[in-house]
């Protein structure tokens, strides 16, 4: 008996090493589906007017040869293709900017982002698989010197790009 059915979207990124576009992916990974407060839970989950949703969020994951954006939800089985469109629909909304990506959004993902980079650098461990995630994964250690800046200098408008080049639904895998 199936009390729960499983959603997931996948889109192949860039590789490991191009930092700055896997940095734009993490920043659209958090304002599309990390917490309660991101797009996906509020639309999916919050202001839905029956129940559909158990969860639904975003993650990017990093690999030398070529990364993964995944979309996820969980949902009432029955619920199966009201839930498939929503999960389009939310996806189209944020691929062609329906919905524009705000400042407010984009400050809030930084910060994150900034106050992981920070803790992954507290412990001797946590650095040395940092310097061997530069070293192995991306084969540049300098990577990391500029990744502040990198951070710091991304825009809404490299979001847009970063959207249209990488998350297009006529690409994805859905399963």
């Amino acid at each position: 008996k199936v009390n729960t059915s499983y959603l997931m979207i996948g889109f192949l990124g860039p590789k490991a090493n191009q930092i700055k576009e896997n940095i734009e992916l993490d920043i659209i990974s958090i304002i599309l589906g990390e917490s309660t407060s991101s797009r996906l839970y509020q639309n999916l989950i919050e202001k839905q007017p029956e129940p559909i949703f158990n969860l639904a969020n975003a993650e990017h994951y990093q690999f030398k040869d070529g990364n993964n954006f995944f979309i996820q939800a969980n949902f009432k089985p029955e619920k199966r293709d009201i839930a498939l469109e929503l999960v389009k629909k939310r996806k189209y909304d944020i691929i062609f900017l329906e919905d524009k990506i705000s400042e407010e959004e984009l400050a809030k993902a930084k910060k994150k982002i900034k106050s992981r980079f920070a803790f992954a650098a507290e412990t001797v461990s946590e650095i040395g698989e940092t310097i061997g995630y530069y070293m192995t994964v991306c084969e540049d250690l300098k990577l990391i010197e500029e990744y502040l800046n990198d951070l710091a200098s991304i825009t809404i408008e490299d979001l847009e790009q970063t959207i249209k080049k990488y998350l297009n639904l006529d690409n994805a895998v859905i399963s």
